[in-house]
């Protein structure tokens, strides 16, 4: 049976990264259910990964997948995240890798030898291509796609391969991206299509019975509460933790909401428990301020979906926001990727991201707007993103 090997950021535990190739699964599972008489479905990744633990997809790694020159592979698709400047070094920082070598590698990128950073991590993970998830060396019948994805392609970030990245992405079967920021750094030699995020089809697909029973009592507990899910990783947040707390006070007294603080993203980089740990600590004794931390994949997504708010830096939890129509805030300016998403696809005046300063100044706006309009702006999201994986389909040949 051939392959359709999907590519992405799934050996490590993230929630927007892990929670894409399995929602692609369910869409296929859901809307073309013949195509697994036809197709494996392969989660390829740096390594072999096995995060079950917190119900994700096991990933093979690329050096095994691809070590025979594809064969028997049919189609690549590289599923959404930064895949357009994801270099071997960067994203082997993200990784959970011996410190020395961890330090090593920064010394490099800090000293301006990025290159030679990239092929050390190329040859420690045995890399088939530079980019990790842009594929090359490919035979003629193997179809590539990328889905939705973000980031950009320039000399800055990727250098003397600048002419083959480019040849690669014209030469793909498909190539949709999730906002104009990545659009722009594409339109000089390409026409790449533009959706939301994949992943925003999740309400679509997931229903209130599924979640339940694939959560802890805790968390399903959640549901009979009044809160606020705040999530912020330390290098994104803007602010000070001691900021943060004031700012969260302030709301939970006002509106009489117990504030739920909730990790979104694991990775080395990421580090949001850290973050989450402090304004925890400065409201210890307040039974108003609640931690979670080991939630697996449907449990997060369980925490966004049922509260009465979302504040944080993560894309991927706005993104969960916005499906299941729950008013936002997305923090940070700074953090271009999801101030650039919102820009595209956001309600007003949640159509960019605020300081933590400014939160207090929009809540109350934000938390007025007519539900009924939140769940008109949902479905459309939600319709163009199911319109994206039909052309991946239709393109790649896999309904046939």
């Amino acid at each position: 049976m051939k392959k359709v090997v999907i590519l992405g950021a799934f050996d490590r535990y993230n929630y927007g990264d892990n929670l894409m190739p399995i929602l692609f699964e369910i869409f296929l599972k859901e809307c073309y259910p013949r195509f697994f008489d036809n197709f494996n479905l392969v989660f390829s990744a740096l390594i072999d990964s096995d995060l079950s633990q917190y119900k994700v997809k096991k990933t093979i790694a690329m050096s095994k997948v691809f070590k025979k020159n594809n064969d028997g592979v049919h189609s690549i698709i590289s599923i959404g995240g930064e895949v357009l400047c994801a270099s071997s070094s960067t994203l082997f920082l993200h990784m959970d890798n011996p410190q020395r070598i961890v330090s090593f590698v920064s010394f490099l990128r800090n000293n301006r030898l990025t290159l030679l950073a990239d092929l050390f991590c190329r040859y420690f993970y045995d890399l088939p291509w530079e980019y990790p998830y842009i594929p090359r060396n490919l035979s003629k019948k193997t179809r590539v796609a990328f889905n939705t994805i973000g980031g950009g392609v320039s000399r800055r970030n990727i250098g003397l391969y600048l002419h083959k990245i480019r040849g690669r992405l014209i030469q793909s079967s498909y190539l949709s991206v999730r906002d104009s920021r990545t659009k722009k750094s594409l339109n000089r030699f390409s026409s790449p299509l533009i959706f939301p995020d994949s992943a925003i089809v999740m309400a679509r697909f997931i229903s209130d019975n599924f979640i339940q029973n694939e959560s802890r009592d805790k968390i399903n507990a959640l549901k009979e509460i009044n809160y606020i899910c705040v999530q912020a990783a330390p290098k994104k947040a803007g602010g000070a933790v001691e900021k943060f707390s004031e700012v969260l006070n302030f709301l939970s007294n006002k509106y009489n909401f117990k504030i739920i603080l909730c990790p979104i993203g694991y990775a080395r980089g990421h580090d949001d428990i850290d973050f989450l740990k402090e304004i925890k600590k400065l409201n210890h004794s307040d039974k108003n301020f609640e931690l979670m931390d080991g939630l697996n994949v449907w449990e997060i997504m369980s925490v966004i979906k049922y509260s009465k708010f979302f504040i944080g830096t993560s894309l991927h939890g706005v993104i969960t926001s916005l499906s299941f129509s729950v008013p936002y805030v997305g923090l940070n300016p700074e953090v271009k990727k999801l101030d650039e998403f919102l820009k595209d696809w956001g309600i007003k005046p949640s159509n960019r991201c605020y300081t933590i300063n400014e939160v207090p100044i929009v809540f109350d706006a934000i938390l007025s707007i007519d539900k009924q309009f939140y769940k008109e702006h949902s479905n459309h999201l939600i319709d163009l993103a199911l319109n994206n994986y039909h052309s991946l389909v239709d393109k790649l040949k896999l309904n046939e």
